[in-house]
């Protein structure tokens, strides 16, 4: 039996050694003010990786749908400090924050990377809408319509109206 718990065990850690930072979560992690933004404006993000103090990251961001689900260099609709990436060094905490902004509505994968280009984080996801679509004062457009609630209502105030006029009709009669 230890046998086997060593062979179990062995190929997860000889997989926490390759990437450098032990087993579990990735040592940094990035928190946003929604994941659900509106096209065109600026949003914020912070991202903290607390043993990793001073150390120089890069932040991507791409369009989603890739083969590898990373962000990716060529996507036109983003701007992290005026590119799709941007490398930030940390703080004495371990963490920094800015601002990114997207100009077409998708979906959008969100990674921080090391010097090396290996990822420090788990790939995030962003959801862009287009302005108005959010539910400015209103709903979120999801494409249904009022209409078939309308004529539910029309039609139960002729049948009430009509049931007003039979009564009135029988108790003359009477």
């Amino acid at each position: 039996m230890a046998i086997s718990a060593a062979a179990v065990l062995a190929p997860a850690a000889v997989a926490a050694a390759d990437d450098g930072y032990g087993p579990g979560e990735p040592p940094c992690t990035m928190t946003f003010e929604s994941q659900t933004v509106t096209v065109s404006e600026p949003f914020d993000f912070t991202v903290a990786c607390e043993d990793l103090a001073g150390t120089t990251i890069t932040v991507q961001i791409g369009l989603t749908g890739r083969p590898d689900g990373a962000a990716g260099a060529d996507d036109r609709a983003v701007e992290v400090a005026g590119a799709n990436s941007a490398e930030y060094t940390l703080d004495e905490d371990g963490t920094v924050s800015d601002t990114i902004t997207v100009s077409a509505s998708g979906d959008y994968a969100i990674q921080v990377l090391d010097g090396d280009g290996e990822p420090l984080s788990e790939v995030f996801t962003i959801t862009a809408v287009a302005a108005g679509a959010d539910g400015d004062g209103g709903l979120v457009v999801t494409g249904s319509t009022s209409l078939p609630y309308l004529v539910i209502a029309g039609g139960l105030l002729v049948l009430g109206s009509a049931a007003i006029v039979a009564t009135r009709v029988r108790v003359r009669r009477s």
